[in-house]
């Protein structure tokens, strides 16, 4: 299944390159909300929230009134993760605040733990900062508590280049029944649809925004 992913700065939709590098700008989040929800779920990151900089609160509230997304970016407290569900969003994605302890005080189907990875290591804040701690292990810490994982190569991430598969495989096994979404590289239908035969969604952004991929084709992929 394909989940079209929206990154909004300063109330744009963006798209960087390993989380740093400003590729292009996607316009009105809005808009491409409109587009994407074709898709069924949307994923919206509030990336100024992730670095600590300002939110988006605003849109992304209109956004989880018109549409199935699952909303992540500076999630650090169980009550702001609640008031999202609240407010709804249809699942939260928790990154630098998940733990199983804190993951349990919330309905684990509508928790998405994002474990982004940068080398086989987990990156926190934004990607700003390593933990020092395999992506494998902390998937495998988190997967009693949680519905489903987000997991992100970053040093694949928006360069349209692939992805380690063999990566993905080892995170789906060690995730038990809680369901993986790969993002990082992915840049054809061929991607999508190998990645659903191993069991697995994919999170697209720079594909659907330069157009490498139409949304249809995604869609019909697997």
């Amino acid at each position: 299944m394909i989940i079209p992913s929206i990154d909004i700065s300063e109330g744009r939709a963006v798209q960087l390159r390993r989380g740093r590098e400003l590729v292009l700008e996607g316009g009105d989040p809005l808009e491409r909300l409109a587009e994407f929800r074709l898709a069924g779920e949307v994923a919206v990151i509030d990336l100024d929230a992730a670095r600590g900089t300002g939110d988006n609160q605003s849109v992304i509230r209109q956004m989880v009134r018109r549409a199935r997304c699952r909303v992540g970016g500076g999630i650090r407290s169980v009550t702001a993760a609640r008031e999202w569900l609240d407010a709804g969003a249809e699942k939260v994605i928790i990154g630098t605040a998940a733990t199983p302890e804190f993951c349990a005080q919330l309905p684990a189907e509508r928790v998405i733990a994002a474990v982004d990875a940068e080398e086989g290591h987990v990156v926190v804040e934004g990607w700003e900062r390593s933990t020092g701690v395999g992506v494998l292990d902390k998937i495998r810490e988190l997967a009693p508590s949680v519905g489903g994982f987000l997991f992100t190569q970053v040093e694949h991430e928006g360069g349209m280049a692939g992805f380690d598969s063999e990566m993905v495989a080892a995170a789906i096994e060690v995730a038990g029944a809680a369901r993986v979404t790969a993002a990082g590289g992915i840049a054809t239908a061929s991607d999508i649809a190998e990645l659903d035969a191993m069991g697995a969604d994919a999170q697209v952004g720079m594909a659907l925004y330069s157009e490498r991929m139409t949304l249809g084709e995604a869609i019909a992929a697997p």
